[in-house]
C-alpha cells in the first residue's frame, strides 16, 4: 500500500469516527470504535507528508477542506532577523502600508513565479526570505529591465549571467528564463553567502556587487555588519526593503494588508523539446495558442527555440503531460518551418533560393525586400515549406500615413486600425505617455510579411528606463546598448545632435525588452 493511500484510508476513518460519534450523541455513555487493520495502525506510528486538497474539495455536506496557502510554506521556511527596528526597515515597512495592493496587484506574476522560486529554494535548504527577493529586483516581471542593463526576475547585468552560465544571443536570453535564472541566481547567492559568512552581506553584494560590499568593509570597524556599512544609497535601502517584505509576509494583519492567495503547486512544467522546435508548430499539434506559449516562455526573442539549445519549453502544468507526448511525435523534418541564415561574400538571392528550394519572389516576400540586393552579414528567414509562406502575416499597406486628429491617442488609433498599441508605439517610437500633436504623422506598420507567429502574435514589450549618462557616454554608445536609435533618444528627451552629454544627465528610453539588449 502506498503512502498516499494509506493517508486517505487514514481520513476516510478519521471522517467515519466522526459520523459515529455524532450518531452516539444521545448515548454519550457510548464510545465509537473503528477498526483499523495492521498497516494503517502501522502508518498512525510513522511521520507522513502533510495531504494537500485542491480548493474546494468536499469531504462532507458542509465541511470544506480549505485552500492551501504557498505564504504558510515560506513563512515556515524563514530564518532571518528582519531588524523591525531599524529605521530604514521601517521606512519600508511604511511604504507598504501606503500601497496595500502592492501585492495583490501582482497576484498574476506571483501565481506564475513564486511557487517554482519557492520550491528552489526549500530545496537548496536556503533561508525562505530568499524566495521573495525577484518582488523586489523585478516585481516578478520576466521583461523588467533597468538603466544598469540588468534584465529578468532576478535582475541579472550580462558580466554575471556570462559568469552563471546564463546564454544570451538572438534566439535566447537565459537571464528572462524563469527556471535557467533562478538557477543561476541561487548559485550566485550561495556564492555570496559562503565569501561573506553572512546574508545580509550576501543580499549586499548581490545587489551591488561583492567588490562594492569589500571596501564597505574595509572602511568599517572589523565586526561591523550590515547596518553599520557605508554602501550605496539603492543597496542601503535594498535589504531592509526585502527584510520588510518578509515582515509583511509573517504578519500581514499587523499591517492591515491582505496577502493574495497563492497556492504552492507549480504551475508549470518543463517538457523538453529534443530540438529546435518552431512556435507555430508546437502550438498547432498541442493546441495551446501561441500568446500563451511566449506568455510562459518569455526567454524566447524569436518564434522558436534555439537550434543549439536549450531545446525545451515551459508549458501549463494540465496541458504539459498530453504536450510532451504530441512534441515527441513531430518529425524532424516538420519541426520548424523557417531557417535564419546569415548572408556571406558572394552570395545572392537567386543562389540562396535554389540552395534552400524556394524561389527569389518567395525569399523577398518573406524579407520584405523591393529588389534582389543583399549584403554580406545580413539576416534572412528562408522558408523550409510552403506552408509557411501560406503562415505569413501580410500587414497593412506599406507606408500608410496616418494624420492625428483632435482627440486621438495611440489607444483609439490603435483599436481603429487594429494594431496592438506597442506596436504602434515602436514603430513610431513614441512612449505612452507622450502627447500627440494634432497633425502629427504616424506611421501605420507596412507591408512585412512575417511568421505568423512571430511579432504579429508576440507584441512588443517596452519598458521605460531612466538612464543615468556615464563618463564616455555618447548618443550613439547609448542607442547600441539599448538597441534603439539616436534620433529616438533626441525625440524622447528634446535634445539637439549636436548637444554634449553630461555624466549625471538623466535620459528616457522606452526599451523593447523582448528582443535582448547589452
Amino acid at each position: 500500500m502506498t503512502a498516499t493511500a494509506l493517508r486517505f484510508r487514514l481520513a476516510a476513518a478519521a471522517f467515519a469516527a466522526l459520523i459515529m460519534l455524532a450518531a452516539c450523541q444521545s448515548n454519550l455513555s457510548r464510545t465509537p470504535s473503528v477498526a483499523l487493520d495492521d498497516a494503517v495502525l502501522a502508518a498512525l506510528t510513522e511521520p507522513v507528508a502533510p495531504v494537500r486538497f485542491t480548493g474546494g474539495d468536499r469531504i462532507a455536506p458542509g465541511v470544506v477542506i480549505p485552500d492551501p496557502d504557498l505564504w504558510v510554506d515560506i513563512r515556515r521556511g524563514f530564518q532571518l532577523d528582519r531588524h523591525t527596528d531599524e529605521q530604514r526597515v521601517q521606512q519600508e515597512l511604511g511604504w507598504f502600508e501606503r500601497h496595500p495592493s502592492y501585492l495583490q496587484n501582482m497576484h498574476p506574476r506571483l501565481a506564475r513565479h513564486l511557487a517554482y522560486i519557492y520550491q528552489q529554494v526549500q530545496a537548496r535548504g536556503l533561508p525562505s526570505e530568499l524566495a521573495l527577493l525577484p518582488i523586489v529586483e523585478s516585481a516578478l516581471d520576466p521583461y523588467a529591465f533597468s538603466h544598469g542593463g540588468a534584465a529578468g526576475l532576478w535582475q541579472f547585468i550580462p558580466s554575471t549571467a556570462k559568469r552563471f552560465g546564463l546564454q544570451r544571443n538572438w534566439w535566447y536570453d537565459g537571464r528572462r528564463d524563469p527556471v535557467a535564472a533562478t538557477d543561476a541566481a541561487l548559485d550566485y547567492l550561495e556564492s555570496l553567502h559562503d565569501r561573506f559568512g553572512d546574508w545580509y552581506l550576501a543580499l549586499a553584494g548581490y545587489n551591488a556587487g561583492e567588490g562594492n560590499v569589500i571596501r564597505a568593509q574595509r572602511r568599517a570597524r572589523s565586526d561591523a555588519g550590515f547596518f553599520d556599512l557605508k554602501l550605496p544609497r539603492e543597496t542601503s535601502a535594498y535589504v531592509p526593503r526585502l527584510l520588510a517584505l518578509a515582515e509583511l509576509v509573517a504578519s500581514p494583519d499587523r499591517l492591515n494588508i491582505t496577502l493574495p492567495t497563492v497556492t504552492p503547486e507549480v504551475p508549470f512544467t518543463v517538457v523538453d523539446t529534443g530540438s529546435q522546435l518552431d512556435l507555430s508548430v508546437a502550438s498547432r499539434v498541442t493546441g495551446i495558442d501561441l500568446d500563451t506559449l511566449y506568455l510562459w516562455n518569455p526567454a524566447l526573442n524569436q518564434w522558436s527555440t534555439p537550434p543549439s539549445g536549450p531545446h525545451h519549453l515551459l508549458l501549463p502544468r494540465e496541458d504539459a503531460q498530453k504536450a510532451a507526448a504530441q512534441i515527441a511525435a513531430v518529425p524532424a523534418s516538420q519541426r520548424v518551418q523557417w531557417l535564419r541564415v546569415t548572408v556571406k561574400p558572394g552570395d545572392t538571392l537567386s543562389g540562396l533560393a535554389s540552395r534552400h528550394r524556394t524561389d527569389v519572389a518567395s525569399l523577398k516576400r518573406a524579407n520584405n525586400l523591393r529588389g534582389t540586393t543583399i549584403t554580406a552579414g545580413d539576416t534572412l528567414l528562408i522558408p523550409k515549406t510552403p506552408e509557411a509562406l501560406s503562415n505569413t502575416i501580410v500587414n497593412r499597406a506599406e507606408g500608410t500615413t496616418y494624420v492625428v486628429r483632435s482627440g486621438d491617442s495611440l489607444w483609439t488609433i490603435s483599436k481603429a486600425h487594429n494594431i496592438p498599441v506597442n506596436t504602434l508605439m515602436k514603430t513610431n517610437h513614441v512612449g505612452p505617455k507622450d502627447y500627440l500633436r494634432v497633425g502629427q504623422k504616424l506611421t501605420l506598420p507596412g507591408a512585412t510579411a512575417i511568421p505568423a507567429n512571430v511579432n504579429a502574435t508576440r507584441e512588443a514589450q517596452i519598458r521605460k528606463v531612466h538612464y543615468g549618462v556615464r563618463k564616455g557616454d555618447s548618443l550613439a554608445r547609448i542607442a547600441a546598448r539599448f538597441n534603439v536609435r539616436v534620433k529616438d533618444i533626441v525625440s524622447w528627451n528634446r535634445l539637439n545632435v549636436g548637444d554634449y552629454l553630461q555624466p549625471g544627465q538623466k535620459l528616457l528610453l522606452y526599451v523593447n525588452a523582448s528582443t535582448g539588449t547589452d
